[in-house]
């Protein structure tokens, strides 16, 4: 095993991993990262030639493979992603597939993240093993509820219809959680999949001898766009510095240059999490998870290999508004936050309220620092002023014909503008996160942010429908 191999020459001082990592200007951790999320390729090239044709040890490459990563990156702190998904196995056989399991494995795995935050998280960005231990918990709350779902299903209660493609009627066996926990290729860092699609995959359902031009055509594709995003995150950090928003020099800048540079900074700063998204995809796509159906296309019906999607890169370069940037990045996490916490909370029969308490989840998902809470407020107040200024505009025929018109060229220019300027004051707390960092640049940018998105019901909205009463009626 690689993995094990690389932290052998660790311990007796010969390994290239920390002289490589002074060379390209990076953290250790960070590049046996990155070492780590670059194997996931050649080890689905390699289960495609060597292991997929023994169906008996399908389960014991993948997890001796996540195990080996799991080892290199974490040492002996590896164990603690195996305890939730013991315990969930046991609690599966001890209450069945019910409700109970689902709110115990809840639960347990929040209050298992929690505590390892608050033991290894520091003001840095942390890579340890509460960073796939996050991913983890995602997947086994969903795996708990589409089991209880299956019961549900088996009951003849009515479920949505993507509930119906996760649900599971027989819960897995130990080899099968074990192997879904510690999948190689995004075991990490995600993307999080369903354990129907892990299931279906190792059960051969998907045409991936059949289909294996096109899946490692995919896979290629996918590669090099994540080498590119890395290779523009490099360049990107290289020109804007968060170091440099937080000197005296920054401050001295006019409010204009400190405003596109934050979000200049922020836009690159995604890059890091897009390249590798990009790159676990394209490993999942070449171990052949990421079947999706197929397409008509003007060529004749072909294959999707898009199932473990985690970012829309068109949809992302090209946002106009914050709603863009949730439909595009994270996809999976943002999947199971709409499936399994904002539609489950349902009872509470108001749609502001679910979505708050969704957001309130995600930001105690990443941490426990302050600056995550302030992210995720930001993306609550932003999204619910964007929807109802967009629902109030819509209803005038003035605003369709300029989107209609060559005007829309500038308001494109400016809703461009809007979007990364803004994204960057979203984003400084989040890679801040201890209050008295990210204060400092807000009050630099001087609390634009606030200003503009905080008074919106208050203030603005009232303003703007009086001032749309006003208008003649042909612009109206």
């Amino acid at each position: 095993m690689i993995g094990i191999s690389l932290s052998l020459l660790s311990w007796i001082g010969i390994s290239p991993v920390p002289y490589a990592a002074y060379l390209i200007g990076t953290t250790e951790p960070a590049l046996k990262l990155l070492i780590s999320i670059l194997l996931g390729y050649p080890l689905g090239i390699i289960y495609n030639k060597y292991i997929k044709e023994y169906k008996e040890y399908r389960h014991l490459f993948f997890i001796g493979a996540g195990l080996d990563i799991a080892l290199y990156n974490f040492g002996l702190s590896f164990y603690h992603n195996a305890i939730p998904a013991i315990v969930i196995y046991i609690t599966t056989k001890l209450f069945g597939p019910s409700k109970e399991n689902a709110i115990i494995t809840f639960i347990f795995n929040m209050t298992y993240l929690l505590i390892g935050y608050a033991q290894t998280e520091s003001e840095d960005y942390d890579i340890t093993w509460t960073m796939p231990h996050c991913v983890l918990t995602l997947k086994l709350i969903a795996l708990s509820f589409d089991i209880w779902d299956g019961q549900k299903m088996k009951n003849g209660e009515s479920l949505s219809e993507n509930s119906k493609k996760t649900a599971l009627t027989n819960p897995p066996t130990f080899f099968e959680l074990i192997g879904f926990v510690y999948f190689p290729a995004c075991f990490l860092v995600g993307p999080i999949f369903s354990f129907r699609r892990y299931i279906d995959f190792v059960s051969d359902k998907f045409p991936i001898d059949k289909e294996a031009p096109m899946l490692e055509t995919q896979a290629l594709k996918r590669f090099i766009q994540g080498m590119i995003y890395l290779i523009a995150f490099q360049v990107g950090i290289s020109v804007f510095s968060m170091n440099y928003m937080l000197s005296d020099e920054f401050y001295n800048t006019s409010i204009i240059y400190r405003h596109f540079y934050s979000g200049l900074w922020a836009h690159f700063a995604l890059y890091k999490y897009i390249s590798c998204w990009l790159l676990t995809e394209a490993s999942c796509i070449r171990f052949g998870l990421s079947y999706n159906g197929t397409k008509k296309t003007e060529y004749g019906e072909v294959t999707r290999w898009d199932g473990c999607n985690n970012i829309k890169l068109m949809r992302f370069e090209g946002a106009t508004k914050f709603q863009h940037y949730i439909d595009s990045f994270n996809c999976n996490t943002n999947h199971f936050a709409a499936e399994y916490i904002y539609k489950r909370l349902k009872f509470l029969g108001n749609r502001n309220l679910s979505q708050f308490f969704t957001l309130v989840f995600l930001a105690l998902w990443h941490g426990t620092r302050s600056g995550y809470y302030m992210t995720f407020f930001n993306e609550f107040i932003i999204i619910y002023m964007e929807k109802e200024l967009e629902g109030i505009l819509s209803k005038s025929d003035y605003y369709h014909k300029l989107w209609a018109s060559p005007a829309k060229y500038l308001l494109y220019g400016i809703l461009k503008t809007y979007t990364i300027v803004f994204m960057g004051w979203s984003l400084i707390p989040f890679d801040l996160k201890v209050f008295s960092k990210w204060w400092q640049i807000y009050a630099s940018l001087y609390f634009s942010g606030f200003i503009l998105f905080l008074p919106w019901a208050l203030v603005y909205k009232p303003v703007l429908l009086k001032v749309m009463k006003m208008l003649p009626p042909h612009v109206q």
